[in-house]
């Protein structure tokens, strides 16, 4: 998703140009770099998102997993799934800035 949102940019657009040969590697490791830095506060969330279900709804959930029902699953999944766009939104936009400076400035420089 993170390398996705980056490719998408004017940022590394410019990159490639400036360094067709270097810029993949470098966004892939930017990428690496953001995602072991912020991996923690990403399942925090996400397993937030699923806290908001209740009990029973959770049981049903892990029933699901268990017996591979994975309409059911899905339509808990749809559920939570705003929040946990919500929830993780900001970070996402926070480690795209990172990696977006990380490939620039080493393109640059």
């Amino acid at each position: 998703m993170l390398t996705q949102l980056a490719e998408r940019t004017q940022t590394v657009r410019m990159a490639m140009m400036r360094d067709p040969s270097r810029t993949p590697q470098r966004l892939a490791q930017a990428v690496d770099k953001a995602v072991e830095k912020h991996g923690a506060e990403w399942e925090h969330n996400l397993v937030g998102s699923w806290g908001t279900l209740n009990a029973a709804e959770l049981k049903q959930v892990c029933e699901a997993v268990n017996g591979r029902d994975q309409s059911t699953f899905m339509r808990f999944a749809e559920r939570i799934g705003s929040e946990v766009q919500s929830r993780n939104e900001p970070l996402l936009k926070r480690a795209g800035v990172e990696v977006l400076d990380t490939v620039w400035t080493q393109t640059a420089g």
